[in-house]
């Protein structure tokens, strides 16, 4: 008899020919579950000299099913057609060291928790498709319409890497290119796009990173105008007239659910899935208001929430840069969505003057305004772009040492959020300035802190010289002190090397803490050499260019949380 490790991912295959709709699991308990059948085609992935991706079939389609078994012992299954046993089979679901899924924790709705309580802080960064490459002509200096992809082997490296350096979490566009299963006719669903998802989805399994799954992402059907998508109706060739009428026409929702549908039967209850969102930005599709938007967020929601109820769903709004966007993001504080996420970038150009300079204050303040008290918020895409969102950041070739890399991926998490900021540059910055090592010192200092249980509350005892952000906890203290004078415009616009920060400290007395261990953790391993030191109730920390992050194991002597 097969033998599974409980929470990992069970795959059976039976042949295409037998007519079959569902498979049904009783369990140890006699607890009875169904999981729905759908077309798998076996393939087989190669790479050419260039290192170009190819996806082949190998064979004849099969019927598929996939389930996560979540108690030890013998689990009986049975292929249905209707409520007829096509097939019978068994397997034995063994205890393992699998944390479960990633949920809101019960202890403290402000963070996440694996189902078997141990903590998981959301630490990564958008990883949305690979890059496409347009291929030569043969012709010097002449490309045709052809694209090549390095593909899963790409997705490969960055988890590897991201996991490497203690990240834990990505996000995908499964609306974008190589991972988009539907192509221009409305419900025509490609198998070897499904492939491609599922061997991202398998490596991200193997380097330990959790998923969140952005289903789309188009904003309009003009064409000629950004993110636009070209959709055709199966049985006449039109496209919508548009996107009210995509939204609340049955006709086109009926096609959009039935790949909705393919992939909650692949990816539903898979604990890799962090979260389902529904779209990126929704409230920027071109509607002719926002109430449209608003109630198929709270449909789409609850009909995800009851396929794939193991997995986490939320929803994401426009970068908030413009004074009228705190009445949309206080209308997405629904009770649908099973955390809070806000999108806000360094933009010169953006209404809102917070975010035109400082990335850390922009970044606290973002993380303050989209939450609510009883759910995990993330800032959910961040970093740096030319002025309203005309491009990457024109200083990013410049930013070697990462400085707004860690200026939105740390002042995020020391805000409140449940996670790190999660930065959108991945392939134009973060991967070509081989940052990735910037997660390792905030993921080495979290290391075996039970985020939850902690009672957290956040500080700012920042000076004119340093930020200073804290986590004050019951039995541990979080600070991450940042150099201010180590900022884009300084350093990267005015070429001013940015003068060290000789005494920085935290004052134990206001923190009303007695500390009985103190660590620092550098996010630029080479800064802040020595240890801190303690004169009476003062914390000193070495000398810093740019920025560390302290962890004092505390006993709360005063204002303990409760």
């Amino acid at each position: 008899m097969i033998t599974i490790e409980r929470y990992h991912r069970w795959q059976g295959l039976l042949e295409q020919s037998d007519i079959v709709d569902a498979v049904c699991f009783t369990g140890p308990d006699g607890r009875e579950c169904r999981r729905p059948v759908f077309r798998h085609q076996p393939t087989n992935f190669t790479y050419d000299d260039h290192g170009y991706e190819t996806i082949s079939p190998t064979g004849g389609e099969l019927n598929a099913v996939r389930f996560t078994p979540d108690q030890p012992g013998e689990w009986r299954y049975a292929w249905l057609c209707g409520e007829r046993v096509v097939q019978k089979g068994s397997f034995t679901c063994a205890n393992g060291n699998h944390p479960g899924y990633v949920e809101v924790s019960p202890r403290d709705s402000r963070y996440f928790a694996f189902t078997n309580g141990s903590p998981y802080a959301a630490i990564g960064l958008n990883l949305c498709w690979p890059q496409m490459f347009a291929l030569s002509t043969g012709s010097e200096f002449i490309t045709g319409e052809g694209r090549g992809t390095l593909g899963a082997r790409e997705f490969e490296r960055w988890f590897q890497v991201l996991a490497g350096n203690g990240g834990n979490f990505a996000r995908l566009w499964l609306g974008m290119h190589y991972l988009q299963p539907e192509g221009e006719v409305a419900g025509e669903l490609d198998l070897l796009r499904f492939a491609a998802i599922d061997r991202v989805v398998a490596l991200a399994r193997h380097f330990g990173i959790r998923l969140k799954l952005c289903l789309e992402y188009f904003r309009t059907f003009e064409k000629g105008t950004g993110q636009s998508r070209v959709l055709r109706h199966p049985s006449d060739g039109r496209a919508p007239k548009d996107m009210d009428e995509w939204f609340q026409s049955p006709d086109w929702q009926r096609l959009w659910r039935h790949k909705l549908r393919a992939l909650l039967a692949r990816y539903g209850d898979d604990p890799v899935v962090m979260a389902w969102e529904l779209w990126n930005e929704i409230n920027c599709c071109a509607t002719s208001r926002f109430q449209i938007q608003k109630d198929w967020t709270r449909e789409v929601l609850r009909e995800i929430k009851s396929a794939s109820p193991r997995n986490l769903v939320v929803n994401s709004l426009g970068s908030y840069d413009h004074p009228g966007f705190q009445a949309l993001q206080d209308a997405f504080k629904m009770d649908e969505l099973d955390f809070q996420q806000v999108h806000r970038y360094l933009d010169q150009g953006a209404g809102l003057e917070i975010c035109r300079t400082d990335p850390v204050t922009l970044s606290i303040d973002a993380v303050q305004r989209s939450r609510r008290p009883d759910r995990p918020v993330l800032l959910a895409e961040t970093g740096a772009v030319n002025d309203c969102h005309t491009g990457p950041f024109r200083y990013y070739s410049a930013d070697h040492d990462g400085l707004i890399f860690h200026d939105t991926t740390y002042a995020a998490f020391f805000a409140g959020a449940a996670g790190t900021g999660h930065i959108w540059h991945w392939d134009r910055y973060v991967d070509q300035k081989n940052l990735w090592y910037g997660f390792r010192a905030l993921a080495d200092a979290l290391h075996g802190i039970a985020l939850d249980r902690e009672g957290f509350e956040t500080m700012d005892l920042s000076t004119d010289e340093y930020w200073c952000l804290v986590l004050r906890g019951r039995t541990v203290v979080l600070a991450w002190l940042r150099n201010k004078s180590d900022r884009w415009d300084h350093v990267l616009r005015d070429n001013q090397p940015p003068p060290p920060v000789i005494t920085a400290h935290l004052d134990l007395a206001l923190l009303g803490a007695a500390v009985t261990t103190a660590e620092l953790f550098r996010p630029w391993p080479e800064d802040a050499a020595g240890k801190a030191t303690s004169v009476g109730s003062t914390l000193i920390l070495p000398p810093f260019t740019h920025g560390v992050v302290c962890r004092l194991e505390a006993r709360l002597l005063a204002g303990e949380v409760q």
